[in-house]
């Protein structure tokens, strides 16, 4: 009888190689979500329909489906948390949290970031802040054979579904369209910011090498490339892949931020994009160092754009954004500069 994996959330970004790469170990999986994307699930896993915040669906999937371990890739709250601890305890014999890298807070303490050094309180952003408490909720329960807890935390991994720009999670894809039109593309400060970019496949592998791990037990790790770029550095892995050279507008991130506008307030800028951004994943690699990323970023961003343009998602991210805005009337302002 093969191992069973259970699945919160999927096929997403990250989830759907961290399925596959369970089904390549001889996993069966299950896979409970909203099911928005059931579609491009393997014929061989097994789906559940229901909403996270829907425990009797939640609990009658496993019921059905007996795990021996599970992945919550969708918990956001301490709610969430909560029931976690209450259904899986004492239940499997591995439960891995997936996290984020924002609730080390920003600017981090050090670069490249590792896992023990110091945090920083300040958070900017509630979805930081929520995964945080998720965390100090889960991490005192564990235990090695009642709660034995597992904690991921991806590093921004792109994918056909999820694409940054500076100034959006929603907003890469127009990102990409100024590319291949031509049109100025607005990256804040002189460009040489440091982000940490990687591939959702190889990201989502990772978790997925964590799955039965004894090591992984009772740990938390840091889940990324090994590499990180400039925010010019990222721009240019796009206009690569679309065969272009990027027109790029360097706005000073001060005066970006201070402008007072909603969506500016409200904007990716205050939360991320505005510091150097760069993690060490030494302690993966210490535990698992055969691990071996199959998608350079080159490549993965020329298989991102071909999904794009296969599904002629471009032709639908023409309009115009905040970034256009923005990028007008610093033009026509240093415009009017003369000496």
């Amino acid at each position: 009888m093969a191992d069973k994996a259970f699945f919160i959330g999927g096929p997403g970004t990250l989830s759907a190689s961290a399925i596959q790469g369970l089904l390549e170990r001889g996993y069966q999986v299950g896979v409970f979500s909203s099911g928005g994307h059931f579609n491009e699930l393997p014929a061989n896993v097994k789906a559940y329909r229901g909403q996270r915040s829907d425990i009797a669906a939640l609990q009658d999937a496993l019921e059905d489906f007996h795990p021996d371990v599970a992945l919550d890739f969708i918990c956001f709250t301490p709610e969430d948390a909560q029931q976690n601890f209450h259904l899986f305890a004492g239940r499997v014999r591995q439960f891995i949290f997936v996290s984020t890298v924002d609730v080390y807070g920003y600017p981090l303490t050090r670069l490249p970031f590792r896992e023990d050094d110091p945090w920083r309180a300040e958070l900017q952003s509630p979805y930081a802040q929520n995964k945080l408490l998720c965390e100090e909720i889960l991490r005192p329960r564990f235990h090695p054979t009642q709660f034995p807890l597992t904690i991921v935390r991806p590093a921004y991994a792109f994918g056909p579904r999820f694409i940054l720009s500076f100034m959006s999670r929603a907003q890469g894809v127009h990102m990409l369209r100024r590319l291949q039109t031509g049109r100025p593309v607005l990256v804040p400060g002189d460009g040489t910011t440091l982000m940490h970019v990687g591939s959702a496949y190889n990201t989502g592998k990772m978790i997925a090498a964590l799955v039965d791990f004894p090591p992984a037990i009772g740990k938390d790790y840091t889940c990324g490339h090994p590499t990180f770029t400039t925010h010019d550095g990222y721009v240019q892995l796009f206009a690569r892949a679309l065969g272009v050279q990027p027109n790029i507008v360097h706005i000073p991130t001060d005066l970006i931020a201070a402008l007072d506008h909603p969506e500016i307030r409200d904007c990716l800028l205050h939360a991320l994009t505005r510091f150097n951004v760069a993690f060490s994943i030494d302690r993966f690699l210490r535990d698992l160092p055969l691990f071996r990323w199959d998608y350079t970023l080159d490549d993965w961003a020329r298989y991102v754009v071909e999904q794009l343009l296969s599904e002629r998602a471009l032709e639908h991210a023409d309009e115009d954004i905040l970034d256009d805005r923005i990028i007008g009337a610093f033009l026509r302002a240093v415009g009017g500069l003369s000496l």
